[in-house]
This record gives C-alpha cells, sequence and structure tokens, in this order.
C-alpha cells in the first residue's frame, strides 16, 4: 500500500458504481396519515388541512366556549341587575336583542378559532378551505346556477311552511316566546338574514361537511351534516317534532347543492333565500308587523 491508497480500500469484488444504499428500516419508512390517504383518493372540493382529531377539537373549544359565555353572561346580570336565576332565564329566553347578541358573539368567537387553525396552524387558505368558492360550470352559465339557487330556496321555505300548516302541530315553540314584539321581532329577522346563514355555511357545509363525505363517502357525509344541523336548532323547536323533521329536511338539501355544485357559495344562496322569504312572509302576513297574532 503506497501513500496514496485510501486507507480503508473498497474489496475487490465491489465498485462504487455497484454499491446499493441500505434498505430502508421499518422504523425509517415513510408515516403517511389516513388524514392524507382520504384527501389523496377524494375530490379536490372536499380535500381540507383538518380531518376528525381537529372537529373533536372544535367541537370541545364550541361547548367550552358556550359555558363560559353563559357563566359570564349570567354573573353580569346578577351583579348588574341583581336578578335571580329563575328571572336571567326568563329574560334570556324572550330578550330577542341579549339572544341575537350572544348568539353573535359565540359565533364570532367560534369563527376566529376556526381562522387559528385553519390559516395559523395549518398554513391552508381559510375561505378557500371552507368552501367559499364560485360555482364552476362547463355547460350552464353560472349567473343561471345562482338564480336557480335563490329560487330553489324559496321553493324549499314556500314547501315547509305547506307542511307544517299542514302537520297541524298547535304546540307553542321555545322560539316562538320571542315573536311577541315588534322589536324581538326585528332582531330575528336582521340576524337571520344577515348573518345566521353565513355562519351556519361556514360551520355545517364549509368545516364538517368534508371530514364526513371523505370519511363515509359524499351521500353518508350529506345526510350526517344534515341531521346534525337540524339538530342543533331542536332546542327552539322543542315540542314540534314535524319542524324539527323539517329542518333536518332542510340541512340535508343544504348539503345536497354543496355537494353538488362543490361551493358553499351555491349552499349560502339557498339559505339566505329560504330565511328571506320566511321572514318576508311573516312581515306581510302581520301588516308590517301591526298585527302580530298572540303566541300560545
Amino acid at each position: 500500500m503506497t501513500s496514496s491508497d485510501p486507507e480503508n480500500p473498497i474489496p475487490p469484488s465491489e465498485s462504487v458504481g455497484d454499491a446499493q444504499p441500505p434498505e430502508a428500516s421499518p422504523a425509517q419508512e415513510i408515516y403517511i396519515s389516513p388524514h392524507h390517504l382520504e384527501n389523496a383518493n377524494a375530490p379536490e372540493d372536499i380535500r381540507t388541512s383538518w380531518g376528525g382529531t381537529e372537529l373533536l377539537i372544535f367541537f370541545g373549544f364550541a361547548v367550552v366556549s358556550l359555558v363560559i359565555l353563559e357563566v359570564t353572561l349570567q354573573i353580569f346580570l346578577v351583579a348588574r341587575f341583581h336578578m335571580t336565576r329563575p328571572q336571567i332565564m326568563h329574560f334570556l329566553t324572550t330578550n330577542a336583542a341579549y339572544a341575537v347578541s350572544f348568539q353573535a358573539i359565540w359565533s364570532c368567537i367560534l369563527l376566529l378559532f376556526l381562522l387559528l387553525m385553519i390559516r395559523v396552524y395549518h398554513g391552508a387558505r381559510f375561505w378557500t378551505s371552507l368552501g367559499w368558492r364560485a360555482v364552476r360550470s362547463r355547460t350552464v352559465p353560472v349567473s343561471t346556477i345562482y338564480a336557480a339557487c335563490v329560487f330553489g330556496g324559496i321553493s324549499l321555505a314556500m314547501l315547509v311552511s305547506f307542511v307544517s300548516q299542514f302537520a297541524g302541530e298547535k304546540t307553542n315553540l321555545p322560539i316562538q316566546d320571542y315573536f311577541h314584539t315588534r322589536s324581538n321581532i326585528i332582531w330575528l329577522m336582521v340576524f337571520g338574514i344577515a348573518f345566521a346563514p353565513f355562519w351556519e355555511e361556514t360551520i355545517f357545509r364549509g368545516y364538517l361537511y368534508p371530514v364526513f363525505a371523505r370519511k363515509w363517502g359524499i351521500p353518508a357525509g350529506v345526510f350526517i351534516t344534515g341531521v346534525i344541523f337540524g339538530l342543533m336548532h331542536a332546542l327552539q323547536l322543542w315540542g314540534g317534532w314535524v319542524q324539527i323533521a323539517m329542518l333536518i329536511f332542510v340541512g340535508i338539501i343544504l348539503t345536497f347543492v354543496r355537494a353538488r355544485t362543490r361551493s358553499v357559495v351555491a349552499s349560502y344562496l339557498v339559505h339566505v333565500s329560504y330565511n328571506t322569504f320566511l321572514f318576508l312572509g311573516f312581515f306581510i302576513g302581520t301588516r308590517g308587523l301591526t298585527h302580530i297574532p298572540p303566541m300560545h
């Protein structure tokens, strides 16, 4: 061996060109989570940066934040107005201004939480990830689709109103406690048209539906999301079983529109036109809220 020879020469039977990289051990294999596998096999509109784990975290946060808000509000009412608990419950179930404000604050907190999870934690686009994208079609003008969504929302409201009247349930629903003054109804109308459809479509059709659709398939995702949507309103309609069933039906239709068009914009148009038509009908039927029928 000369001074130029390497200290550890390559054996004659091997050469640099024949050298093979060592095989990766099982511990070194790349792990692909089920969430990424679901995304890989899913349509583009339901591929998201979140999965089932994030949904559980969101549900937990929603419950905890709701409890904290309720306790905070009760402490404020006791300290400021010296109310008893029965007075507080009566106040919250009959004063639409406070009820709507409470719901709006809680909704904004949940949207902020989603913003932190999606935009900051996952680094994904917020509105696009939640399905707020324009409807695309190669055969039908987009304006025609949007017009059909508005007409569909009105038709859905007419159908629900007809079935509810035909069912003939006379139960006094909890939500009817707000319909005894003109100011309460105005608060509900503003919230139900300007804010509720936007918030609910973002949460249900934007955040929840894609995970259910990837996990169990689009038909099951449509059904599950619609059922959850209807049951979330059950407390407001408790005792009106036909109304609850119809609201579940409405939730399924809204999610079907979201799945069919692959856009939350479409389901939002159906939702806002549905709410608007119902409130408009009530407004006309009460002659501009001047003849409000008694709620029993």
